[in-house]
């Protein structure tokens, strides 16, 4: 469901779909392959984030199967949209600049997160105190539950401070309740040439 006193679903929709189609054509002409979005599988608006000094972040801006963010057993992929600043993408391979700026958010397989995403406005986005080895002294981290698909925790960002995946991290769901939420059981990462892991015969029949 929508956060209490917002109305995330419109986010500019006039503004956002000719954002989405440059994006998605700009992808292609770098032969760049886009694993489609893995969020909010029962369709509830299980999608937002907060971020306190920026509001909301949209990890499914482009609808079913569009731009969003997908996530699969060994990494996270693709886009999340915010407002007030605009794309953050989660990995090098959404732009194929992975040979100068070699970025990525990563999952260990069991749930938990870590890595780098980027904004042009915003800039660094961490997953995990575990990048910067700061845990001893600030120690947060995203973790993706298995079972039911929940993130929770926090990621941090030096320019716009902390985002929060789930109310139930800051215990703030009976005034204002959001969440993002993957489908479960997780997808096989695929490689850029649309093929899964260890697989050169045929296209992936199981990724989204």
């Amino acid at each position: 469901m929508a956060p209490a006193g917002s109305d995330p679903n419109r986010l500019a929709a006039a503004a956002l779909l000719p954002l989405a189609i440059v994006v998605v054509i700009a992808l292609l002409a770098c032969g760049t392959f886009v694993s489609a979005e893995t969020i909010d599988p029962n369709g509830d608006g299980s999608q937002y984030a907060w971020a306190e000094n920026t509001g909301w972040i949209n990890a499914e801006p482009g609808g079913d199967g569009g731009l969003g963010m997908s996530i699969t057993t060994d990494g996270v992929e693709g886009w999340l949209w915010s407002e007030n600043l605009g794309w953050i993408s989660l990995s090098c391979e959404n732009s194929s600049s992975c040979s100068s700026v070699d970025f990525r958010v990563l999952h260990d397989g069991i749930g938990g997160l870590s890595g780098y995403g980027w904004s042009e406005n915003a800039g660094w986005v961490s997953f995990s105190c575990e990048n910067t080895g700061s845990c001893a002294t600030v120690d947060y981290s995203v973790f993706l539950d298995l079972g039911t698909g929940e993130l929770s925790g926090y990621a941090w960002s030096e320019n716009i401070g902390w985002i929060v995946l789930s109310c139930a991290t800051t215990t703030s769901c009976a005034s204002v309740d959001y969440r993002v939420v993957s489908t479960v059981p997780l997808p096989d990462p695929i490689f850029t040439d649309g093929f899964e892991f260890g697989d050169t015969r045929a296209w992936s029949v199981t990724h989204p």
